[in-house]
């Protein structure tokens, strides 16, 4: 887990990088085909990109956590632990960036090996097929048997719900499901969808949901008031800076605000 702080409360409208950074999940979850280029060897450029990915967020306001892939967790941990930054959070991803495609036995097998190599947190992407099919019973089981694998090994579980493809209903059924199901969070996308957090979904996920709420996907620093707003369940234009209760996926809001990625 992250060094326990001081929770802040601050005026959105006046919240700086470094208060930004303190609730953000900074991303690299691209896979190696992103990085094929003519003459060019993907693994290596892949490689090369996360290696700049950890350089530069080091020398960034440095976020609560990072979240990669579960084949990228002992490497980023070990990069971690080179530079001193042993109590930084590392996130990692099930079921990603499709969770109809994967079985649940395959999501918590995953899940198992992100956690022994070091990661505490988990992002599992929700089975939309079967939400879409009205097989509710079915997508409890599979979200509350990778919650039960996560929560006996010491890690939170943070579920992907892709809001752009859910209806209101849709997403308040999947609130209920996670909720009853003990997930640690209810995240908006997995930024690989058609769009990416809306405040208007973030406000349902608050109402219907009474723990975490991530908001990724699209998250700049034009819209970052509204989505802070929607997500704090507050009126009074603040903020409590807890990330066990509002949590941010970026892979370049810091640099967009300013800060130094």
């Amino acid at each position: 887990m992250a060094e326990e702080k001081p929770i802040l409360t601050v005026k959105i409208d006046g919240i700086t990088p470094a208060q930004v950074a303190s609730v953000c999940d900074h991303t690299f979850l691209s896979r190696q085909e992103c990085f094929r280029k003519e003459g060019a060897n993907a693994s290596d450029a892949r490689k090369e990109e996360f290696e700049n990915f950890i350089s530069e967020m080091l020398a960034g306001p440095l976020p609560y956590a990072i979240c990669v892939r579960p084949e990228d967790v002992k490497h980023a941990k070990k990069r971690l632990k080179k530079q001193y930054k042993t109590g930084m959070v590392i996130a990692s991803v099930v079921g990603f960036p499709d969770g109809s495609w994967y079985s649940t036995k395959f999501k918590a097998a995953e899940a198992k090996l992100a956690i022994k190599d070091g990661a505490s947190e988990i992002d599992m992407v929700l089975n939309i097929n079967k939400l879409k099919q009205g097989k509710l019973a079915a997508v409890e089981k599979d979200v509350a048997a990778v919650v039960k694998s996560c929560h006996k090994r010491g890690a939170l579980l943070k579920l992907i719900l892709e809001t752009s493809e859910l209806t209101d209903d849709e997403i308040v059924a999947c609130c209920k499901i996670a909720e009853k199901a003990e997930a640690d969070f209810v995240k908006t996308s997995t930024g690989f969808s058609s769009a990416g957090a809306k405040a208007e979904h973030l406000k349902l996920m608050r109402k219907n949901f009474s723990r975490g709420i991530k908001m990724s996907g699209g998250v700049n620093k034009e819209n970052l008031q509204e989505l802070l707003a929607a997500a704090s369940g507050r009126d009074d234009g603040m903020i409590e800076l807890d990330p066990m209760k509002v949590r941010i996926g970026e892979s370049s809001l810091l640099k967009g605000m300013g800060g130094s990625y």
